[in-house]
């Protein structure tokens, strides 16, 4: 194997390495997310415009944990090709390369997203004012 092949491979597994961190990380999050918000539903919430913004963000979470589970699993079919090419002494060929762009482009969409998502999610519960107590 050539020294190229091997930093491609090298970078490859790198990169692989902090995607699949990445997305494990966002689906631990999601699932506390969606506990916090699951607490907000049960308390009495003071405006019905922010029952429809913890409904949204349930939307959106659970959108996130649905996205993070099949990016997940392509990447596990990326790195099954990558590692039969290994074997094959056939590494990141054509179709690994555009495979590999192509969950590059996927992750920066999700990436991009997810972080837009836990911005807005956060100053909504830096700004939440429960309704007062009827005690």
């Amino acid at each position: 194997m050539t020294t190229s092949k091997l930093n491609q491979l090298n970078h490859a597994h790198f990169e692989h390495k902090l995607w699949r961190n990445e997305l494990e990380l966002v689906a631990q999050e999601a699932t506390f997310f969606l506990k916090t918000l699951d607490e907000y539903k049960t308390k009495t919430i003071s405006q019905s415009r922010d029952s429809l913004m913890v409904a949204e963000f349930v939307k959106q979470f659970h959108h996130f944990q649905r996205l993070t589970k099949r990016l997940l699993e392509e990447l596990s079919v990326i790195e099954k090709e990558v590692a039969q090419g290994v074997k094959e002494e056939n590494i990141l060929d054509g179709e690994q390369r555009k495979d590999r762009a192509y969950l590059n482009e996927e992750m920066k969409y999700f990436e991009s997203d997810y972080r837009e998502t836990k911005f807005s999610f956060r100053k909504f519960i830096a700004t939440y004012e429960p309704a007062p107590s009827l005690n």
